[in-house]
């Protein structure tokens, strides 16, 4: 396997559900009006996380599927919960992975898994190649997801690419609301590279865009601004800006300055609320 495509498959993980805390002008409560439209916000950037933490997890079985934990002098991750297994357990590829997180564990990134994820593991280091991404009766954190995510191979010689779509994606809550969403995202490797064999230090640009279909039918277009940065080393998007088009209300999500926190902005019609990842 060549080294972009190894360094792309070695973590990126964060949370999956967003939960919004608002800053009072003065004294002044939130408005009603706002109050909805932050909700609408926290249901439809769930979807930026969930793409995270499914590519986690498509790094975890993709390194199982090129044994690259021992072979290779890859540092073995053993902060993950859940078992792995391989078929065919030979060379041959398709390969399918199956992550078993049984009745549910807490994984590395704080979230509670349960179910399995399956991976159909193409010849990865090829161009062009993918991993598919389902759900067989998986939650994280109560919420059941449904729908897949399909990662194509995109890496050049000096920098690890990944294209990542989200195909029919359904989210159900432990209240019974959905939503739905899909869309797609490039992931870039933008430091790291000469250094393949330390998935640490690996830092990715993440654009593109999601569509969402809320509880009540309203559709929220998410389109990054300016590109989203995630490390390796970080369990969140630390830096990078984004527009959510909510009924034709823009509202600007900023995720920080680059410092590993879980905290960011949404701001509504000049009224600045802060969010925690």
């Amino acid at each position: 396997m060549n080294s972009p495509v190894k360094s792309s498959l070695l973590l990126l993980a964060t949370a999956f559900v967003i939960v919004f805390s608002s800053c009072e002008k003065d004294s002044d409560p939130v408005s009603a009006e706002d109050a909805a439209t932050i909700e609408k916000a926290k249901q439809s950037l769930s979807s930026q996380q969930l793409i995270l933490s499914s590519f986690n997890i498509a790094q975890r079985g993709a390194e199982k599927a090129n044994e690259l934990t021992n072979g290779n002098e890859i540092e073995e991750r053993t902060d993950t919960c859940g078992s792995v297994t391989v078929t065919p357990p030979d060379l041959v590829f398709p390969k399918v992975v199956t992550v078993d997180f049984g009745s549910g564990c807490t994984d590395a990134d704080g979230k509670f898994k349960a179910g399995k994820v399956i991976l159909t593991v193409g010849a990865f280091w090829e161009s062009g190649a993918q991993i598919i991404v389902a759900y067989d009766n998986y939650e994280e954190d109560g919420v059941k997801v449904e729908g897949q995510f399909v990662f194509t191979n995109q890496s050049t010689a000096t920098a690890a690419i990944l294209r990542i779509d989200a195909q029919n994606i359904k989210l159900t809550d432990p209240n019974g609301y959905t939503f739905a969403f899909s869309g797609n995202q490039t992931y870039t490797q933008i430091d790291g590279h000469p250094t393949w064999w330390d998935w640490h230090d690996d830092i990715y640009e993440v654009t593109g865009s999601i569509f969402t279909t809320l509880t009540n039918g309203e559709t929220v277009n998410w389109l990054i601004q300016t590109p989203l940065e995630k490390a390796n080393a970080c369990y969140y998007v630390s830096k990078g800006t984004g527009i959510l088009d909510i009924n034709g209300l823009e509202v600007l999500v900023n995720y920080g300055n680059g410092n590993c926190d879980n905290k960011g902005t949404l701001t509504i019609n000049g009224q600045v609320y802060p969010f925690t990842m």
